[in-house]
């Protein structure tokens, strides 16, 4: 039954209506004539649901007539009917197709590098070194070499010690490790002085190697050796050590800032203005569109129409959005100036002053005039101001 049922729909068969006051001749002398009807459904008295194939339909003319009834066609169905439909259609089954070819054929293309890691080195260098060796936008999976890339990329870039290369769908994502910087390294066995890192007055120093040169109240300028790593006294051989100590020094930070009472501020009033473009491999296809606003904020937001996962196709809408902000002027009176002015003085000069030092004093002085406020800053710390020297 299951394999008749198949065979039908593959040849194709119709739901039908029939009505009709001898509805079980009908039934009748379509068995005797050898025409299968199948899920038979009784509406009522005078009336049946069922599915006939369509070859057999033709059949049923002579039945009609003989019983007095009516038959009426409610849906086709089976593969006949479906191709039918597909021809109607064929062209959007053409593009649809196409396009199925067209992913497929650009699937195995790069379409994205996406690199992570980075910290200190030159992305842009990064890209192009990878380009030069064979990595771009736009070139072929297959053609790709990951190994030599990575051997060639360390070769060529010597801020990296590390590069990993993996290809997922259309992403290439490139993976580094940057080097560390590495610091002077002096060995113990290695004679060094002990130098000022910058101008100073010594507040203590406590000497575990090496010959002091200075002494506690001393006033010191960068550069200047502190502890000194020979040992030269008379009547005995000159010695040369590591030398070790710490150096704590009163210095002195300043800074100027100047705000002047008249400021313009830009806010938004809340209009908006969007443009829209498509990118396709990097050619852009937009709408030349005049913005209205004199001054605004511009954002670009872009939507890859065709992404799958890893598989990112090189279509993309661009939108730019543009919000419009209106020149605002605001007169600030000499309190405003002021505590404007602090703010920025105490940013500026606390990314000069080191973490770990700590900070004695600090004051302000403050210059009026009819157009501005100007702040300067002075900031007393204690540190240390030791670093070691190598000795030639």
């Amino acid at each position: 039954m299951f394999i008749l049922r198949i065979w039908n729909y593959f040849c194709g068969y119709a739901i039908i209506i029939v009505k009709g006051i001898k509805i079980e001749r009908f039934i009748n002398l379509a068995v005797i004539n050898g025409i299968y009807l199948w899920d038979i459904q009784k509406i009522d008295y005078t009336t049946i649901k069922a599915k006939i194939n369509l070859k057999d339909f033709s059949k049923l003319r002579s039945i009609v007539r003989k019983t007095d009834s009516n038959i009426k066609v409610m849906e086709k169905r089976g593969v006949p009917f479906r191709m039918k439909a597909m021809e109607k259609r064929k062209w959007f089954f053409f593009g649809l197709g196409a396009l199925f070819i067209f992913l497929y054929i650009m699937s195995s293309y790069v379409w994205m590098i996406e690199i992570n890691g980075l910290k200190h080195a030159d992305e842009q260098a990064i890209i192009d070194n990878l380009n030069a060796e064979g990595l771009r936008i736009g070139v072929r999976k297959k053609n790709i070499d990951k190994r030599e890339i990575e051997n060639q990329m360390l070769i060529k870039v010597p801020d990296l010690t590390w590069i990993g290369l993996e290809i997922k769908g259309t992403k290439a994502f490139v993976t580094v490790v940057e080097k560390r910087p590495e610091p002077q390294f002096i060995s113990r066995e290695d004679p060094c002085n002990i130098i000022a890192s910058k101008n100073g007055v010594i507040e203590k120093i406590l000497i575990l190697n090496g010959d002091g040169m200075v002494k506690d109240g001393d006033t010191v300028k960068k550069g200047q050796v502190l502890v000194s790593g020979a040992i030269i006294r008379d009547n005995l051989a000159d010695r040369y050590v590591h030398s070790m100590a710490e150096v704590h020094a009163r210095t002195w930070y300043e800074d100027v800032e100047e705000i002047p009472y008249e400021q313009i501020e830009y806010k938004k009033t809340g209009k908006t203005f969007n443009t829209y473009a498509i990118e396709i491999i990097k050619q852009k296809f937009e709408r030349n569109k005049k913005v209205h606003f004199e001054d605004y904020n511009k954002s670009n937001k872009e939507i890859y129409i065709l992404s799958f996962g890893s598989y990112v196709f090189p279509v993309k809408l661009v939108v730019t959005n543009y919000e419009e902000l209106k020149p605002v002027t605001k007169i600030l009176n000499e309190t405003e100036a002021k505590t404007q002015c602090e703010k920025r003085l105490n940013v500026r000069i606390n990314l000069q002053i080191p973490k770990e030092a700590v900070i004695l004093d600090k004051k302000i002085d403050y210059f009026i005039n009819d157009k501005s406020i100007i702040g300067k800053i002075y900031v007393e710390v204690l540190e240390n101001i030791g670093v070691k020297d190598r000795m030639n």
